[in-house]
C-alpha cells in the first residue's frame, strides 16, 4: 500500500477542524459513517509509542488512536488521545488551543480530539455524524484468546525456529507470501532466511517479487552473471523508494550465492509483478535487450527513440504524450517483421511495455482505492504472463501487506485474493503477515526514521509471550478462534466479512524492529 503515516506521529496537528463527537469511548462505529465513507486508516498506539507521547506532551497518554476516513470529498484524519485524569485532558486541550481555534479541537472527559482535513465542507457532516463507542471488552473470550495463543505461537530465537514450524506447511501449499510494512532491516533479514529455507527444503524455484518486470529483467541476469554493473542498474532509479536500502542490495547479493550453490539447470525464476513506476529505468532495460539483437528495420519503428530519450535527445512532456508514445510501441510490437526482429525477447517487451503504460495510468489516478485496486489488478495479470499455473511448481513471494490478503479488504481483490479464487491455486496459498509493535521504518523517501506500530490490539496478549522476540502465531490451529469469527489485530481497516483465517493463515509479531539503512554504493 502507499505509504501512510499518522498525522498525530508529528506531534504537532497543524491543521485540522473541530469535532463534537457522541458516545463514550474511543473506538469508531463504522455504522456512524455518512454515506459513501469508509475507514482506510485505523492506528493505535503501542505501549511503547504511549510512553513516548506521554513525555512529549506531558500528560499520561491511556490511548491514542488515529483513524483516516474516506469520503467522496476527500480525506479527514480523526486522532484521539484519552489521558489518564480531566485535569489532564484540560492541560492537553490548551495545548493543542495554543496553535488551534477554539472550533479546530474538542474534549469530552478525560477524551480530547481533532480532526484533520483539508476539505473543511467535510467537518460539519464528521460533527454531525461520527460516534465512538467504548473498547469491547469480554473476559471470556480474552481467556480463551490467550489459551489459544499460548498453544498455538513461538518465540522465534532464531531462524531455525521459523523456518521448523513451517516446515509443516511444505506438503499443504504450493504459493507462501510474507506480507511485509516496508522500510525496516528485520525484512530483508527475515526474506534472507525464508528464501534460503523455501529454495533448499520447499524445492521453490519461482519468485513473485513486488518488482517491476524491468528490475526483475535485471537481477535475473545479475544472478546468472554475477555482474555487479547489472545490480547497479536494477538499483539506479529507484532513489526515493522502499527498494533502496542496503539491506535489500546485501540480499540479492546473498541469492546470487543461494543461485551458484543450486544444481545445475536448477537456476531461480524471477517474476516482476509490479507495474513500472520508473519509465526511464524500464527503457534502460529495452535499450538494453535492443543491444542483444541484430537492428535491422527496427530502426525504422518508434523503438529507435528509446535511444534518443535515454540521451535526453527526445522528450516526452507530459502523461498524456508518454503513453502515446508507448502505446505506439506495444501496437508496432504487433507486426510480424517486427517480432521477426526481437525473436524471443517478443515477450519481454509486451511485458515491461504494458506494465509501464499501467504504471503512467495510474500516476492519473487520486482515488487510493482505486489506484490499489488497478494495480492488483495488473500485478495479478503480470502473474498470468509468466508463470506456469499446473502442476506442483512451488512459489515464493514477499510483499507489501495488503497484498497477501486472500479476501477483498476496502472493497480491493488484492493480489494474494485473485490468485487463491483460480482453481488451480484454490486453498494452496499461505499468507504470513507482519505486524510490528515499539518498531521504527526508514520513510520512502529514505531521508527520515519514523515510528511503526502496527498491532492494532489494546490487550498485550503477544507481547506478553513474545518476551521481547519475534513471535509465531499460527491461526488455523485446533480451535482457533480466528477461524471461527474475524479478530483482526491489524492496524490496517478490517474486512467487512468472513473469519480472519479467510485472510492469512500465519501472523509473525516483530517487537523493536529497526529502521532499515539507506543504500551505501
Amino acid at each position: 500500500m502507499r505509504r501512510f503515516v499518522p498525522l498525530i506521529l508529528v506531534l504537532l496537528l497543524l491543521s485540522g477542524g473541530a469535532l463534537a463527537f457522541s458516545g463514550q469511548g474511543t473506538r469508531l462505529d463504522p455504522a456512524s459513517l455518512p454515506e459513501g465513507w469508509v475507514v482506510t486508516g485505523d492506528w493505535l498506539a503501542s505501549p511503547g509509542d504511549l510512553a513516548v507521547f506521554s513525555e512529549r506532551l506531558g500528560v499520561q497518554v491511556e490511548l491514542l488512536r488515529n483513524y483516516v476516513l474516506k469520503a467522496p470529498q476527500g480525506t479527514i484524519q480523526v486522532n484521539l488521545v484519552l489521558t489518564a485524569t480531566e485535569e489532564e485532558a484540560e492541560d492537553l486541550y490548551e495545548l493543542f488551543l495554543s496553535f488551534h481555534s477554539p472550533e479546530e479541537v474538542a474534549r469530552q472527559g478525560r477524551r480530547v480530539v481533532e480532526m484533520v482535513t483539508q476539505q473543511p465542507g467535510l467537518l460539519e457532516p464528521a460533527r454531525a455524524a461520527l460516534r465512538f463507542l467504548p473498547e469491547e471488552v469480554d473476559p471470556a473470550k480474552g481467556a480463551a484468546l490467550k489459551e489459544y495463543l499460548a498453544r498455538w505461537s513461538w518465540p522465534v530465537m532464531d531462524w531455525g525456529d521459523l523456518t521448523a514450524r513451517l516446515s509443516q506447511e511444505l506438503g499443504r501449499y504450493r504459493l507462501f507470501l510474507v506480507g511485509e510494512s516496508h522500510g525496516t532491516a528485520f525484512n530483508q533479514e527475515l526474506e534472507g532466511a525464508l528464501l534460503e529455507f523455501f529454495v533448499r527444503e520447499g524445492g521453490v524455484r519461482w519468485l513473485l517479487l513486488e518488482l517491476p518486470p524491468s528490475i526483475a529483467g535485471f537481477l535475473q541476469k545479475y544472478l546468472e552473471t554475477g555482474d555487479e554493473e547489472l545490480l547497479k542498474l536494477a538499483f539506479a532509479e529507484t532513489r526515493h523508494t522502499y527498494f533502496y536500502t542496503q539491506e535489500r542490495y546485501n540480499l540479492w547479493r546473498r541469492l546470487r550465492a543461494l543461485q551458484e550453490s543450486l544444481p545445475e539447470g536448477e537456476r531461480l525464476h524471477l517474476v516482476g509483478l509490479d507495474v513500472e513506476q520508473q519509465p526511464i529505468l524500464a527503457l534502460r532495460y529495452l535499450q538494453h535487450l535492443l543491444d542483444q539483437v541484430e537492428r535491422g528495420s527496427l530502426s525504422e519503428t518508434g523503438f529507435s527513440q528509446i535511444q534518443q530519450v535515454l540521451r535526453g535527445e527526445v522528450s516526452y512532456p507530459d502523461l498524456f504524450a508518454a503513453a502515446e508514445f508507448v502505446w505506439g510501441l506495444l501496437l508496432e510490437l504487433e507486426e510480424e517483421q517486427v517480432q521477426r526482429e526481437l525473436g524471443d525477447l517478443t515477450f519481454r517487451f509486451e511485458l515491461v511495455l504494458s506494465s509501464l503504460l499501467a504504471g503512467l495510468r495510474l500516476k492519473t489516478m487520486e482515488d487510493p482505492l482505486e489506484y490499489y485496486a488497478y494495480r492488483d489488478r495488473t500485478m495479478y495479470s503480470n502473474f498470468l504472463k509468466q508463470v506456469p499455473l499446473g502442476g506442483g511448481t512451488a512459489f515464493f513471494g514477499q510483499w507489501g501487506l495488503n497484498h497477501v490478503f486472500q479476501g477483498p479488504q476496502l472493497g480491493v481483490e488484492w493480489l494474494a485474493a485473485r490468485i487463491n479464487s483460480r482453481d488451480e491455486f484454490a486453498g494452496t496459498v499461505c499468507s504470513l503477515v507482519l505486524v510490528y509493535a515499539d518498531s521504527q521504518r526508514l520513510s520512502q523517501d529514505g531521508t527520515a526514521v519514523e515510528l511503526l506500530s502496527t498491532y492494532a490490539s489494546g490487550m498485550q496478549i503477544l507481547a506478553e509471550l513474545a518476551g521481547g522476540k519475534p513471535l509465531l502465531v499460527r491461526l488455523d490451529g485446533e480451535g482457533s478462534p480466528f477461524s471461527q469469527e474475524l479478530i483482526w489485530k491489524l492496524a490496517t481497516p478490517q474486512p467487512a466479512s468472513g473469519v480472519t483465517t479467510d485472510y492469512f493463515q500465519y501472523l509473525l509479531y516483530v517487537p523493536g524492529a529497526q529502521a532499515a539503512q539507506p543504500l551505501n554504493w
